[in-house]
């Protein structure tokens, strides 16, 4: 994602690209989530005293295993962007909010997909479950309880805590 401010013009510059899953470079598969789609790009850019304004959005589906059961979820992903260019290194400004980045570009063209792959990257979910009602896995069998339950025994006591049962509150 390359662009030449000259290309910029009065009325900005829109771009609506599409990268396949293998653009954010990496070739093993990450434990906790990875893309699994084409990454679609709707980027606004507009040129204004010097700086350059980049605005858009990011999508691509996730998948990411549940938390609870270790089922694969897919996970519908949007990204906002909302970025600052300016030319040198001259100044850094600070936004109260923090919901828009501050980068610098030299020349005459702006490499946007260091920063692009980095948003992607940021947004993928960490954290997932398939469902609200998910029971997880079995901490006896490991058997998928969602599937079908086990024979275990299912309440053990800790006897470390056996104390704290005659306490009344």
């Amino acid at each position: 994602m390359i662009v030449n401010v000259s290309e910029i013009k009065d009325g900005g510059l829109s771009l609506d690209l599409t990268r396949g899953p293998g653009w954010l470079g990496g070739s093993e598969k990450s434990e906790v989530a990875s893309v699994d789609s084409d990454i679609g790009f709707h980027i606004d850019l507009l040129r204004t005293s010097g700086e350059i304004s980049v605005r858009g959005e990011i999508g691509f589906m996730a998948v990411a295993r549940c938390s609870r059961c270790l089922s694969d979820v897919s996970v519908d992903t949007t990204v906002e962007v909302n970025l600052i260019l300016s030319p040198s290194e001259a100044e850094r400004k600070e936004e109260a909010g923090g919901e828009i980045d501050y980068e610098t570009y030299r020349g005459r063209s702006i490499d946007l997909n260091d920063y692009m792959r980095e948003q992607v990257n940021l947004s993928l979910p960490y954290k997932v479950v398939c469902s609200e009602g998910c029971r997880g896995l079995c901490g006896g069998c490991g058997r998928n309880l969602n599937e079908q339950q086990c024979g275990c025994e299912t309440h053990e006591e800790d006897s470390r805590f056996s104390v704290l049962k005659d306490i009344k509150i």
